[in-house]
């Protein structure tokens, strides 16, 4: 992994753990810096997945929904906007979710980013509304 580091006016560009530990940055400095990668993956990967789940067009169109239907009082609404509504519910928390699996993606380097399975699936309700958009 190679990372730009910074410490006491020096700053190193591209660099390894190897090579930082060489040129005698502290073990703290040189993890910080690891940290910073796997952070901007990790963030990088969640908006991936979630961009490929509802594109940001799509996420328009549910949010414009969403305030349309929550404008009606609950019993003037169909049956099938109350699915939009739990759909979009679904997928409001799934986001939350996916976003809060950062950090914990982030602060273990034995985590890989990419593994489908260190990441929390889209539930079905939200892939329901999303294919309405």
């Amino acid at each position: 992994m190679k990372f730009d580091i910074s410490y006491e006016g020096r700053m190193t560009l591209s660099t390894t753990r190897e090579d930082a530990e060489a040129l005698g940055y502290p073990e703290q400095v040189i993890a910080e810096a690891e940290g910073g990668v796997r952070t901007s993956a990790a963030k990088a990967e969640c908006r991936r997945r979630i961009y490929a789940a509802a594109s940001a067009e799509t996420q328009m169109n549910m949010a414009t929904a969403a305030a349309f239907i929550s404008s009606k009082t609950a019993s003037a609404r169909s049956e099938n906007e109350k699915a939009i509504l739990t759909g979009i519910e679904a997928s409001l928390a799934w986001v939350a979710e996916m976003r809060g699996n950062v950090g914990t993606l982030a602060a273990d380097p034995e985590l890989d980013v990419l593994d489908n399975a260190n990441w929390p699936e889209c539930p079905d309700a939200a892939l329901a509304v999303v294919g309405m958009f």
